[in-house]
């Protein structure tokens, strides 16, 4: 009697958890936990149980229970096996974007918490062009270091749709580009906020007549050869812009596409060019004279951020730092270049 008894209750305990099970497979929510979804992704990656389980860290025998469970639940199987591999089912594919988006959104918190621990150590990588590089970013950096030393700090220089694609792929933790922000047709992506504002000047010899003159516009220089930039670089659309609104045909004699060579040129005699002001920030003046051009071509230096990724605290850091900078050099700006 005691032994059916307990026979009996044994049956019906498997009977109760027979119906639990059922009711949760047909009418209850249940969904996958992270360490679930952690042991589909690994699976999906290396085709095998036991690879998945040594890049989690975990035992064989505990990732296929829990590839056990997540069918169970899901109510359909993530894996088939073909030739001795794991291959995912269409299912599985389908949710692998999501799952990804999931792990990389998870994987940027933890550099954040790490980030955000004493700040004993971390980097900030910055892509931006060659002006800035050179007259924004070198004076923030140093004085920067001098607060955070533990942090690396680095530069690449490159063209503003570069600069575009290193901030929008998240290669770098933010940019920093010249307006126009087009290139070849190709609009920045990303969020911009302003750090200075100023004008296209124009740069020539000491000993050039135009040295006198307050102001010169395209009409004036047309008997001088011109340096410039190709209309695809923002400052080449930019004075092709001025060119255009002056009436006047832009003819270039020397082609540049950084902003030093343009003046080197100029110093060196070899015509007059058209430059952001940004480059003279460090004092550069000899050998030049600086006068201001008409029709007026605002330029802007500004700050692009990722659309959705939140900046690491060394980042947000830096980004103070330099909107300092900014503030602080607007009045170094050429005088002809406020007026």
């Amino acid at each position: 009697m005691y032994s059916r008894g307990v026979q009996s209750h044994g049956g019906l305990r498997k009977h109760a958890a027979h119906i639990k099970i059922g009711q949760a497979a047909k009418g209850d929510t249940m969904h996958l936990t992270v360490r679930q979804m952690e042991v589909i992704r690994a699976v999906s990656r290396y085709g095998s149980v036991g690879e998945a389980a040594s890049a989690l860290g975990i035992s064989q025998p505990a990732v296929s229970l829990l590839l056990r469970e997540c069918a169970l639940q899901a109510g359909f199987p993530f894996f088939v096996r073909k030739r001795g591999r794991l291959q995912a089912t269409r299912e599985t594919l389908e949710i692998m974007g999501e799952l990804n988006r999931i792990f990389d959104s998870i994987a940027r918190v933890n550099r954040l918490v790490d980030d955000m621990r004493e700040l004993t150590e971390g980097s900030v990588q910055i892509s931006t062009v060659p002006t800035i590089a050179e007259n924004l970013l070198a004076p923030t950096s140093v004085r920067f270091r001098e607060d955070w030393p533990q942090i690396q700090i680095s530069v690449i220089a490159t063209d503003n749709v570069s600069v575009s694609d290193s901030v929008f792929q998240e290669r770098v933790d933010f940019g920093i580009v010249l307006s126009p922000l087009s290139q070849d047709g190709r609009m920045i992506e990303g969020r911009l906020t302003d750090l200075c504002e100023a004008e296209l000047v124009c740069v020539v010899p000491e000993d050039c007549p135009l040295a006198k003159l307050p102001v010169v516009t395209p009409r004036d220089l047309e008997p001088y050869p011109l340096i410039s930039f190709d209309k695809n670089l923002p400052l080449g659309a930019l004075i092709e812009e001025s060119y255009r609104i002056a009436g006047v045909k832009r003819k270039i004699a020397l082609s540049v596409t950084l902003t030093a060579v343009a003046y080197s040129l100029a110093r060196s005699g070899a015509g007059v060019a058209i430059i952001d002001p940004f480059y003279l920030l460090t004092g550069r003046n000899q050998g030049v004279a600086t006068i201001r051009f008409q029709p007026r071509m605002p330029v802007k230096a500004q700050l692009l951020l990722p659309n959705n990724t939140p900046l690491s605290r060394p980042a947000q850091l830096f980004v103070a730092a330099l909107k300092k900078t900014a503030v602080a050099l607007k009045d170094s700006l050429p005088r002809e270049a406020n007026l």
